[in-house]
């Protein structure tokens, strides 16, 4: 009987510590469990704030970059229109283009050039405006030349002495020499011009329509 007891004793001993055991390994796997949840949530935390502040940074850079293309193309049009509008005689020779075939015309600005090839002075006190136009690439001689001078006669006066150098000294083909032959030196009001080349007629009138 003894025995027995001392066995019961001994059966509900261990059952005791084996249930003692089974409730502490539950109680650390619910805090190893509450701590994984509590470390990934901190986690989650920290990558969404980092996504966050890289979507704002890349707004702000965007923002930066329309604001700074908005601001280039604000100069690149203020620098075409001063281009366009640098010369007040831009705008005859832009009617003579569109109303009749010319080459690609640029305008010459050097005193050099103007003063020993066209002989033209810029510094002439008698010029309130001129613009000298020519194609540098063509084979073919095209030259318009406006002044704007308070003695329109003796701006004529000079592009007759331009008119003269191009047939004797700068004609150096034959077709060249009937279009120096051929070009027009005349006058509108205060204006003076030359004109030389294949459309050196239909120029002229654009010319004089401009100031009708």
């Amino acid at each position: 009987m003894k025995k027995r007891l001392a066995i019961l004793t001994a059966i509900l001993a261990c059952a005791s510590v084996m249930t003692a055991c089974g409730a502490d390994k539950s109680e650390t796997s619910e805090t190893t469990i509450s701590e994984t949840t509590v470390q990934s949530e901190a986690i989650a935390e920290d990558t969404s704030a980092e996504t966050v502040s890289e979507a704002e940074s890349e707004t702000e850079s965007e923002a930066v970059s329309e604001t700074e293309s908005a601001e280039n193309s604000e100069e690149i049009t203020e620098d075409t229109e001063q281009t366009e509008s640098a010369n007040p005689l831009q705008p005859i020779i832009d009617k003579v283009l569109s109303e009749s075939e010319w080459p690609v015309l640029a305008e010459v600005t050097d005193p050099v050039m103007l003063t020993e090839f066209f002989t033209l002075d810029p510094e002439n006190a008698n010029y309130k405006e001129m613009i000298v136009m020519q194609c540098p690439i063509s084979a073919t001689m095209s030259e318009i030349i406006i002044i704007n001078a308070e003695d329109v006669d003796s701006a004529k006066a000079d592009l007759e002495a331009r008119r003269t150098k191009a047939i004797e000294v700068d004609a150096w083909y034959p077709n060249d020499q009937i279009l120096a032959e051929e070009s027009i030196v005349g006058t509108n009001g205060s204006y003076a011009y030359f004109i030389i080349g294949t459309n050196a007629a239909a120029a002229e009138k654009s010319i004089n329509d401009y100031f009708a």
